[in-house]
């Protein structure tokens, strides 16, 4: 038996010498992966930002264009009203002229119309008067 333990104590020995090497090359190389690993992670955060940031400056650049065409209709509107406003206010004073201009006519009709019944009483005969 303590022969055994003997054989199993230097087979384990030379296994071990035998692929230890390797084992801890293995391990080095998982520690190395696992560095550049992380490197690479950290680069791949750093571009998640950057790209977010990009379209966030993307989405502010479409809202200052937007803008702008919000601007011009804005001002496009507001021009189209003052037109607008003009064009109503001659309107209104072209009525209000015209208005007054009919009130006149008519006036005049009813001084007319007045003189004619005034001449018709004239002209009607009356019974002279007995001194």
């Amino acid at each position: 038996m303590v022969d055994d333990m003997s054989s199993i104590n230097q087979l384990a020995s030379a296994l071990l010498e035998n692929h230890e090497p390797k084992f801890l090359a293995t391990e080095d190389s998982l520690q190395e992966l696992t560095a550049s690993q992380n490197i690479l992670m950290g680069q791949v955060f750093k571009q998640s930002d950057r790209l977010s940031e990009a379209i966030k400056h993307t989405q502010v650049y479409e809202m200052v264009i937007q803008t702008k065409t919000y601007q011009n209709k804005l001002l496009s509107l507001q021009k189209e009203m003052f037109d607008l406003s003009e064009r109503s206010q001659k309107i209104k004073k072209r009525a209000l002229k015209l208005q007054q201009s009919k009130q006149h006519e008519a006036l005049l009709r009813e001084q007319a119309k007045d003189r004619e019944l005034e001449r018709e009483k004239q002209l009607i005969a009356r019974p002279a008067k007995r001194n």
